[in-house]
């Protein structure tokens, strides 16, 4: 798409932000997010998977806009609910939009020296941000949450599926527990072997204070997503043998 068509898209779409998002769970506000997902991605033996390379130009600019939209929100009065459905799209969709900006790439943390976490991408409401601030500072440092581990996706198949819709407040509590129940019944959330042993995501290493004060906690905490045979193996361990990570691009084969 030409410059200057999609600078004029960009600016349109905030024109029209400054009089219709003051309510930011206004279902209409993520409409564009949502026929974006509806668009371009899919689910593959409980992955869901996006289809970066046919992206065209005009829905890559409409992802933009969308995201222009959230930046210009003004979420000091959400309550946990509406905060948690709005930063986590907000991260979502910019996730993707650094996976456009840079593709082609097999994985996120071949984007920068270190990734692209770090880097002040964002500006939402006068502040700059970066995913790192969004998911960390604002999220965790703020929320009691575990399962907003659940609602973050960072582009890979290790990583929690990315919704095939918006996250929204109504629905939030909901749809956190169903997202944990999704990623912890594949074997990239937690996998038992023939011999019993657990291996889990490395989400349950890297945030374990986030889940329990203990291993035992923590793998009791993810226990109560997990269903049959692999729920019994669960509960019935102290921890974790080992942890892995598939860092690669969550895109169809």
């Amino acid at each position: 798409m030409p410059l200057n068509v999609k600078t004029l898209l960009l600016a349109a779409t905030a024109l029209m932000a400054t009089g219709t998002t003051a309510n930011a769970q206004d279902a209409s506000v993520n409409a564009p997010y949502n026929e974006f997902l509806a668009k371009y991605v899919t689910q593959v033996e409980g992955i869901n998977l996006l289809a970066y390379n046919k992206v065209t130009d005009e829905d890559e600019a409409k992802l933009e806009a969308y995201i222009e939209t959230l930046s210009n929100v003004d979420s000091s009065d959400f309550n946990k609910e509406e905060a948690i459905a709005y930063w986590a799209n907000l991260y979502n969709a910019e996730t993707i939009n650094v996976i456009l900006d840079n593709y082609p790439v097999k994985s996120i943390r071949k984007i920068g020296l270190l990734g692209p976490w770090k880097k002040k991408r964002l500006t939402v409401n006068g502040e700059r941000l970066s995913l790192d601030n969004i998911e960390h500072d604002i999220v965790r440092g703020t929320y009691d949450e575990p399962r907003i581990h659940f609602a973050f996706n960072c582009a890979s198949i290790g990583c929690p599926n990315l919704g095939m819709k918006a996250w929204e407040a109504e629905t939030l509590d909901e749809d956190l527990d169903q997202a944990g129940r999704d990623f912890i019944a594949t074997a990239r959330g937690v996998n038992v072997s023939a011999d019993g042993k657990l291996t889990g995501s490395s989400l349950f290493k890297w945030y374990k204070d986030d889940f329990g004060d203990s291993s035992e906690e923590v793998v009791a905490y993810l226990a109560q997503f997990a269903e049959g045979e692999k729920k019994d193996a669960m509960l019935a361990a102290t921890k974790f043998d080992k942890f892995d990570y598939d860092w690669g691009l969550n895109i169809p084969e």
